[in-house]
């Protein structure tokens, strides 16, 4: 997908990929039209303000059409120049970049890119990626290609976090990257696996949160009491009369917006959890290698998962285990 926005000279924007700001659009207007077939854009005459500016977008790579974003606006920009494993950005309102502990987020990120890349087998897959901390946003966060998306009323409203609020903190950066791989690279067939894609997600964060690093090992310790509590949010949704199975018979798109809840999050992250358990760590790290390389680009149902996890299993242990019967 491409995309080319029109903005306000003091907006910045950001999307997927990564953007080339033209500040003359009078000067590259007719180059521009031509090649994004934006004759609409001349005859608005638009072009000729000296108050707009033009972002055109790389084309993204081959990604589901959900995980398309952009953002613009009068946001803040922060910029990292460690570029290991690609640029990074943080964008946030003026009046919270007080609150905003750039370095941080920054270190939590590298932190994260190092375990995910050694234990998933694939390096990070996207051009760049960025932190758009946006205002009034329906959902905690999300994980847009390149561009993750989050509510700044849960991450940015203070500046002083509890241990509890910043293991959150910590856990919510690492559950968005953690779909870069899984769930951008590799996508759901369809939204009866959405629980695989967070539960996964959810349980992946809480385990790199525990093995630390630069900016986590304030939290580190956190971790799992921290996921006990998304445990019980699964408990309790399980006791309610909207119940289902983990695994959800979903027909519609308008069925997976009611998924999102304590079992698919909290009861499914913590069957992950006891799967890791049952192989052992190498072992499932060996089969998310092979998962990775086998599916990378494509999209994936819960068998394609388990067979790579029994792959990865049987490599190297000798006791027989039928993950297809586990699952």
């Amino acid at each position: 997908m491409t995309l080319c926005a029109i903005l306000p000279k003091h907006w910045v924007a950001t999307s997927n990929g990564i953007a080339r700001r033209i500040d003359n659009p009078a000067g590259e207007g007719r180059i521009l039209s031509d090649k994004h077939d934006m004759q609409w854009f001349l005859d608005s005459g638009f072009y000729e303000s000296n108050d707009l500016t033009i972002y055109e977008f790389e084309e993204t790579a081959k990604i589901s059409t959900y995980l398309y974003a952009f953002c613009c606006g009068d946001y803040k920009e922060h910029v990292h120049d460690d570029l290991r494993y690609a640029p990074q950005r943080v964008f946030v309102r003026h009046s919270l970049d007080k609150n905003l502990d750039k370095a941080k987020i920054f270190g939590i990120t590298k932190t994260t890119f190092d375990f995910y890349t050694e234990h998933f087998g694939h390096k990070y897959p996207f051009s760049k990626l960025d932190h758009v901390f946006c205002p009034d946003y329906k959902y905690g966060a999300m994980e847009n290609v390149g561009c993750i998306t989050y509510a700044d009323s849960i991450m940015c409203e203070k500046s002083e976090l509890s241990i509890p609020e910043q293991t959150f903190y910590t856990v919510v950066i690492q559950h968005e990257i953690a779909h870069m791989w899984f769930g951008n690279l590799v996508t759901m067939d369809w939204w009866n696996d959405l629980w695989l894609n967070e539960a996964f997600a959810t349980c992946l964060s809480y385990k790199a949160c525990s093995e630390g690093g630069p900016f986590v090992d304030s939290v580190s310790k956190e971790s799992w009491i921290h996921m006990a509590g998304y445990k019980r949010y699964g408990l309790n949704d399980d006791t309610l009369p909207t119940t289902h199975n983990i695994q959800a018979d979903c027909k519609s798109t308008d069925d997976a917006e009611s998924l999102i809840d304590g079992i698919t999050y909290g009861k499914g992250s913590a069957m992950i959890k006891q799967l890791i358990f049952l192989l052992g760590w190498e072992n499932f790290s060996k089969g998310l290698h092979i998962y990775f390389k086998r599916h990378a680009w494509g999209n994936t149902v819960l068998e394609d998962f388990i067979l790579a996890l029994q792959e990865g299993y049987n490599l190297n242990s000798a006791e027989p285990i039928d993950l297809l019967a586990w699952a």
